[in-house]
């Protein structure tokens, strides 16, 4: 155990904490405001740009990045509202308990899931700058394991990483 298990340990035990105080039904609500609110914005802040045109006389270059943020924050609002009633009822009835520990393993999950991708990249940079010694790596018990889950479950993400050429970040970087 060294220094990469402890942080991604630590990670871990916060997401986990944090999923069981929100429950299952607040996490998923959480990543649906997200997911909800980029689609919603991406397909609909055209309609908000007319609407601020037409009612609040805008005009401006940002218009369009104002509509989308206007839009994503209206849609992550309406679903968090419509969240908090269904966890209330849900937290009221004795379903309370299994809600929570269902938060807790989503909010693990999602944390396991965030981190795989992101020592995917961390590698990627690290083959080509070593930031980290690789032995610190492969004595980590965690490091591997983790970094291998968002590969097995999204095939199309390891090709991504097989494609990349190694050196071109340090070509970059050195230019």
């Amino acid at each position: 155990m060294n220094y990469i298990d402890i942080i991604l340990g630590i990670i871990l035990i916060l997401s986990a904490i944090g999923g069981f105080k929100n429950g299952l039904i607040a996490e998923v609500v959480s990543l649906a405001a997200l997911i909800l609110g980029i689609w919603g914005a991406i397909h609909s802040s055209d309609i908000t740009t007319d609407l601020l045109i037409r009612y609040f006389k805008l005009q401006s270059d940002y218009l369009n990045i104002i509509s989308f943020i206007v839009t994503f924050i209206v849609i992550v609002i309406l679903v968090h509202i419509v969240g908090n009633v269904i966890s209330k009822m849900v937290d009221s009835g004795l379903l309370g308990i299994t809600n929570k520990l269902g938060g807790l393993v989503f909010g693990v999950v999602r944390s396991v899931l965030f981190l795989s991708i992101v020592l995917m990249v961390f590698d990627k940079i690290d083959n080509d700058i070593e930031i980290i010694p690789k032995n610190i790596k492969e004595n980590s018990r965690m490091y591997e394991p983790i970094r291998n889950i968002a590969p097995s479950i999204f095939p199309f993400i390891d090709i991504w990483n097989e494609n990349q050429k190694p050196g071109k970040l340090k070509d970059v970087l050195t230019a």
